[in-house]
């Protein structure tokens, strides 16, 4: 079946997500996304075309095309909703083969219209597809129900365990260190990959679709006696005739060919969990949710202000009546240049806030918090033309978000700093505004790579004016001779120093 990107598009746009999502989120189309993704920084589900089109060839001419696309696409919404960062799933067939039961599981019965398990059969043509090798029979038993009892009671009780993992959760869980979280996901993925296919070498006829009349009908005569009482027994009596391998601990290898697989989440559950995913504070606590608000009334007052005292004829929105031929050149429609603001010690009336953050694997805990910050930011910066920023992540790479969508940090790895570094902060400094840089690490900068007095000369290139240093008392070793430019923040409360440098800068800016 094709699908144009026009079709896929009207489908798309008469979706009811805020239905489902408990408000209004906009859904967007990509031509060239390779994953569905929901980016909160945009406050937007961006939906994958190659994928849905790839998936649309698979399936059979004749099936209801508005089915089979809004099964798709509620399918591709699930993964931006639930599916943890692209660093988990790492391009695994295991991983993300379990990743797709699991959302569908769990979304089952949440999307009006839609049959997850009749579309993965008209992809696969109708029918269980055969299991050649391993792979292919953990394909089987995790999304065709095939194999033993046994291995269907662990599926299910992964599916459970894992159930409300999403796009928030972090290596180590929700909140922190302690709880379940992605890395321990994937690895009893592994874990449940290993034991089916060491079942698949003992038995790969059981990872089957049914290949004899007799073995089927042997199925259905087990279901059949397990509703109506077998012969011989009072009428309305319950029988006891058990699927093998039913009981807890009862070891079987006879193959079960299960219905799609389920688990006790309410619909309200579902709900509750999708609208806190969908927002830019997920999982933080009531204290933590407090301290956004805080920041962001304070900052949207400080700006407010500003914007209050500038708003005069020849204030901050007004233009000086100077023409600028840059402008004209990269074909900006203001041609003429703003005026500077007499009011305050801010002569551009504009900010300019440079924020590089350390995401080493030690950040992990800070990491929800500070990503709430980063999405207060950018609504004010949205809503502010005098306020701009840069976001940098620096853990053994350095890696400056090029969009508004690559602000959402992800903690791992060691620490480095590139030897460039002097000419990266250069470049982070923009002309005609007030630029304010904040600079934060929260373990060793520099773990890899340097030894000496070569690391004090490289962690010096963050003395300059302007510029906050929050800093972990690993790295005052290597401010020597101290810093005189920088204001040093030695301390270990990272994201409250953070939220309030970043308001002394607005301060400093439009204060």
């Amino acid at each position: 079946m094709e699908l144009s990107f026009a079709k896929c598009e009207s489908i798309v746009n008469s979706l009811p997500i805020g239905f489902y999502t408990g408000r209004r989120v906009e859904v967007g189309l990509s031509e060239t996304e390779p994953t569905s993704y929901y980016s909160p920084m945009e406050d937007k589900i961006m939906v994958s075309y190659p994928i849905i089109a790839h998936r649309l060839k698979q399936v059979a001419n004749g099936c209801d095309e508005e089915e089979a696309v809004r099964s798709m696409l509620y399918h591709e919404v699930s993964h931006a909703i639930l599916t943890p960062s692209p660093e988990v799933l790492e391009n695994d067939f295991t991983v993300n083969c379990f990743e797709d039961e699991r959302i569908e599981t769990v979304l089952r019965h949440y999307f009006h219209g839609v049959d997850f398990r009749k579309q993965l059969l008209d992809i696969h043509g109708g029918h269980i597809p055969e299991a050649k090798n391993a792979q292919q029979a953990f394909f089987n038993a995790v999304r065709f129900g095939t194999g033993s009892a046994n291995i269907q009671k662990d599926i299910k009780k992964l599916l459970e365990k894992s159930a409300e993992i999403n796009r928030a959760t972090g290596w180590y869980g929700k909140s922190g260190y302690g709880s379940y979280g992605t890395y321990e996901y994937r690895d009893d993925i592994r874990a449940l990959y290993k034991k089916i296919a060491r079942a698949f070498k003992d038995d790969p006829e059981s990872f089957n679709a049914p290949n004899s009349k007799g073995k089927q009908q042997e199925m259905d005569g087990i279901r059949q006696n397990q509703k109506n009482p077998s012969e011989g027994e009072g009428e309305g009596e319950e029988t006891t005739a058990k699927i093998p391998g039913e009981d807890e601990g009862e070891e079987s290898n006879e193959a079960y060919k299960g219905e799609p697989h389920e688990i006790e989440m309410s619909e309200e559950d579902v709900k509750r969990m999708v609208g806190a995913c969908l927002s830019s504070k997920p999982n933080l606590d009531d204290y933590q949710c407090q301290k956004l608000d805080e920041f962001q009334k304070t900052a949207e007052m400080i700006i407010g202000n500003f914007n209050k005292r500038n708003s005069g004829g020849s204030g901050i929105n007004a233009y000086s009546g100077v023409f600028n031929p840059r402008a004209v050149v990269r074909k900006d429609y203001r041609f003429f240049d703003r005026t500077m603001t007499t009011n305050g010690n801010n002569k551009f009336g504009t900010c300019h806030l440079n924020l590089i953050i350390d995401c080493s694997g030690s950040f992990e805990r800070n990491v929800p918090l500070t990503n709430g910050i980063l999405a207060v930011l950018t609504e004010i910066e949205r809503k502010n033309r005098n306020f701009t920023m840069d976001v940098a992540f620096i853990n053994h790479e350095f890696h400056l978000c090029q969009n508004v969508k690559e602000r959402q940090m992800t903690a791992w790895g060691g620490n480095a700093i590139p030897d460039n570094m002097k000419e990266i902060l250069m470049k982070l400094q923009k002309p005609q505004t007030c630029n304010y840089n904040i600079i934060l690490f929260d373990g060793d900068a520099i773990c890899q790579n340097y030894t000496g007095k070569n690391c004090n000369k490289l962690f010096s290139v963050f003395d300059m004016k302007q510029t906050t240093l929050i800093t972990d008392p690993d790295n005052e070793i290597y401010m020597n001779p101290p810093f005189t430019s920088t204001k040093v923040v030695v301390t270990q409360e990272y994201t409250d120093k953070l939220i309030d440098n970043i308001i002394r800068a607005l301060t400093i800016a439009f204060g």
